[in-house]
């Protein structure tokens, strides 16, 4: 079955040193089964990439955080089957997943990050609503000089569109969740107070609060 996730991707820098080391790994998937492991990830990406000092103690790191009215961390939409995974590539970011949703309901391509250029195809014949979501760009639109390898290795996740919409409305419940119980868990030694004012931003930074 082929299903979506939210994901941040290659948080490949130096981890807190106030957390125990944990082991990297190339996609972080993110919802209510999420580890403290992948929230320590995920605080690794974020403080690197926007910019804050994790040699800090964590309640200053959590402080500079909640100053940010914006963010970005490399990730985005995942898509998933029984045995092929389709991540977001390079300047594909986690707080513009919303834009996603949007096309994939207008059925256009949304951007999912370049080299490679993951695409999405819509079919529409007869009754069957067909969205295939391609490992690169398979139209020729974004790299005009793919490679004939590159061409042969490329592959495709298929999924019927009201349902691929449905799984991305749930993005909202599944990044919610990621942070009650993963990344509350991992860092109550901020406190209470510091981590609902965390809270109220991370909404803000991933557009939880809007309706979709």
């Amino acid at each position: 079955m082929a299903i979506i996730h939210a994901v941040i991707t290659n948080p490949y820098f130096k981890q807190p040193p106030w957390l125990p080391e944990v082991t990297y790994k190339d996609t972080v998937f993110l919802s209510r089964n999420s580890t403290k492991e992948d929230a320590v990830l995920f605080l690794t990406l974020l403080c690197w990439y926007n910019d804050v000092d994790i040699e800090q103690k964590p309640e200053k790191v959590i402080k500079e955080l909640i100053k940010k009215d914006e963010i970005a961390i490399r990730g985005g939409i995942a898509f998933v089957d029984e045995e092929r995974l389709i991540t977001p590539s390079c300047c594909c970011g986690l707080e513009d997943w919303q834009e996603v949703y949007k096309s994939v309901l207008g059925r256009s391509s949304p951007w999912l990050g370049h080299d490679p250029y993951p695409s999405i195809e819509y079919e529409v014949e007869y009754e069957d609503d067909t969205v295939k979501v391609w490992s690169d760009d398979f139209s020729g639109k974004w790299n005009k000089e793919l490679s004939e390898e590159k061409r042969k290795a490329m592959f495709c996740i298929s999924y019927e569109h009201d349902e691929l919409v449905s799984m991305l409305k749930s993005v909202r419940t599944d990044l919610l969740d990621f942070y009650k119980y993963s990344f509350e868990q991992t860092f109550h030694m901020a406190g209470e107070k510091q981590l609902r004012k965390l809270f109220s931003q991370y909404c803000k930074w991933f557009k939880l609060e809007d309706t979709i």
